[in-house]
Formats: structure tokens, sequence, C-alpha cells
């Protein structure tokens, strides 16, 4: 079986400016040279045509259509919904809250304890006078010594 081949010679360097041009058009839809040039004699054979001139806007567009799903094969493109993508802002939307009200908890938290130590630095400068120690250079009258450490408040030990 045979198969249909085309040779063409081209001579001038403007017919090899075109091949490149056409090469490079080729690569950047996608397409083998082959697929390009085929395309180019068909849309030139129907633009030819004077009555068939919806049957070329149809051959168009269905050529572009073959190229949209040879690029579609070629290239994985990721798509979402517009309702993926309000659910995606909703959720990302509730997590920052969510974060922002966890942070509000830890401040408070934080508060909390500031507060609770506060109240306990308070009862201990208050249990300080009851417990007879020195406080600010003076001595408790009532007290010997330092009972706490077990120190006289001035008084010489007698040594043995």
């Amino acid at each position: 079986m045979e198969y249909p081949q085309i040779n063409i010679k081209l001579l001038s360097e403007e017919d090899r400016e075109l091949v490149k041009q056409a090469k490079q058009r080729a690569e950047d839809l996608r397409l083998t040279f082959k697929e390009f040039v085929l395309d180019c004699i068909r849309n030139a054979l129907f633009e030819e045509s004077p009555d068939s001139a919806d049957s070329a806007t149809a051959a168009e567009i269905e050529a572009l259509k073959a190229q949209i799903a040879a690029l579609s094969e070629k290239v994985s493109i990721p798509s979402a919904t517009k309702t993926e993508v309000h659910t995606l802002q909703e959720r990302l939307n509730q997590l920052r809250v969510g974060i922002s009200n966890e942070i509000k908890k830890d401040r408070e938290q934080l508060a909390s304890l500031a507060l609770a130590l506060s109240r306990l630095e308070s009862q201990i400068e208050q249990l300080v006078p009851s417990l007879n120690l020195q406080v600010d250079g003076e001595v408790n009258s009532n007290s010997d010594g330092d009972w706490l450490f077990g120190e006289d408040s001035g008084a010489e030990l007698p040594l043995t």
C-alpha cells in the first residue's frame, strides 16, 4: 500500500524563513509539523470555496477542538468549579477564625495566670510579718532570732 507524500523544494531564503516560522508556530501550538501543515492545507481549502463559508468556520472550530484535545492530553491542568473554590475559601476563613479564637484563649489564660501569680505574691507578702521574719532590715520584736534559718538575731552564741 502506498501512502501519499509531499516533497517541496525550498530554494529561496524567504521560503526557508517561512518553514522556520511554521515550525515555531507548530511548536507553540504543541503540534507536530505534519499536523500543522495539514491543518493549514485544510484551512486553505475551506477558505477558497465561497459557498462553504459556514462549513469552513465549522471546520476551523473542529480543528481548534482537536488541537485543544491534543493539548489536554499533553498537559494536565487542574480545574475547580466555582462551588469548590467557594467551599475552600469558606474553610480557609473558618480556620483563620479558629486560630484567632485560640490566640485569644491563650492570651486570656496568660492574663489569668498573671493575676493568680499576683494574688499569690500578695498573700505571701501578708504571711511574711506573721512568720516573724525580718522585713526591710527591721527585726520583729516578738522574735529572738530568725527562726526560719535557725540564726539568732544579734545575740552572740556562746562558744563551747
